[in-house]
């Protein structure tokens, strides 16, 4: 037993005197790195090391009672949008409305840069094209700008602008004053009662369906914050007229009630079993009466 023991501390004596001599030799090889480097630290020239440069550190700016002051121009956050890109948004001087006889019925604004834009407008005939900038709408006038709510247009070296709402009264038409609308004058009575002086509007048609068929009705709101029915023909307007509307007339009232809680199948609905309905819309800013007759 004794000599078996004996055998293994042997063994592990063998294995302890290579690992020592090693763990020596790397000792012995660091220490002579250390003393090499502390005496190129001695021996070295001086420009070998650098020098330490005392540097003052700087002084805050200080105001009145100590507290740190500092000179802001403040104006740039009025004149810059830091948010926007890098390129000023332009400004657009304010133009009068316009007093064409036009209807602006949709648009898409521009960037001035990639996108054009484009805007739909109504000429005085009721007939709806679309339009880019540079574009003639009527003889003398030209698309110049294109807004999120309206368009900026140049009749004849002069901008004006055609809002997306509609126009008020004052309306005229290039080379045909009859279609001019005027406002009553102070000793001419109000406006409503020189539209009531108009005499009615007879139309009649087959049928609501038909009627309906021949119309694009979309829902809409007046500059004098009126509810109602935008009217537009489908192709041919002879069947709007025939029933006693024009192109872009806005159905304001039905068998005098307000048609602004009034959905476009409960206004057919209205007008199936009727013989005559009275009707009352916005013509180009004067109301008018039309007296429909239902029936062949």
């Amino acid at each position: 037993m004794a000599s078996a023991l004996d055998t293994a501390l042997e063994k592990i004596s063998g294995f302890e005197r290579p690992v020592r001599l090693a763990l020596e030799i790397v000792l012995a090889a660091v220490l002579a790195l250390l003393v090499a480097r502390l005496a190129w630290l001695l021996i070295a020239p001086e420009e070998a090391v650098s020098n330490f440069t005392d540097r003052p550190l700087a002084s805050p700016i200080s105001g009145p009672s100590g507290a740190i002051s500092l000179s802001v121009d403040r104006t740039i956050l009025i004149s810059n949008n830091p948010f926007a890109s890098l390129e000023l948004e332009e400004i657009v001087i304010s133009a009068p409305e316009t007093s064409l006889n036009l209807q602006l019925d949709g648009l898409r604004a521009s960037d001035n840069t990639s996108v054009l834009g484009n805007a739909i407008i109504r000429t005085q005939n009721g007939i709806a094209k679309n339009y880019q900038v540079g574009d003639e709408i009527i003889a003398g006038v030209t698309l110049e700008r294109i807004l999120s709510d309206r368009v900026i247009i140049n009749r004849d070296g002069v901008s004006e602008t055609l809002m997306q709402g509609g126009k008020g009264a004052g309306l005229s038409v290039i080379g045909d004053e009859s279609q001019a609308v005027t406002a009553a004058s102070p000793n001419s009575g109000s406006s409503s009662e020189a539209q009531t002086s108009l005499p009615p509007i007879t139309g009649r048609v087959a049928g609501p369906d038909v009627l309906f068929t021949a119309m694009s009705i979309t829902q809409t709101r007046l500059d004098n914050g009126a509810e109602g029915y935008r009217l537009s023909p489908r192709g041919d307007a002879a069947m709007m007229r025939q029933a006693g509307f024009e192109p872009g007339d806005v159905l304001l009232q039905f068998n005098g009630t307000s048609v602004a809680n009034i959905d476009v199948d409960n206004l057919f609905s209205e007008l199936e079993g009727l013989e005559t309905a009275i009707l009352r819309v916005d013509r180009n800013g004067t109301e008018r009466t039309i007296r429909l007759e239902l029936g062949e």
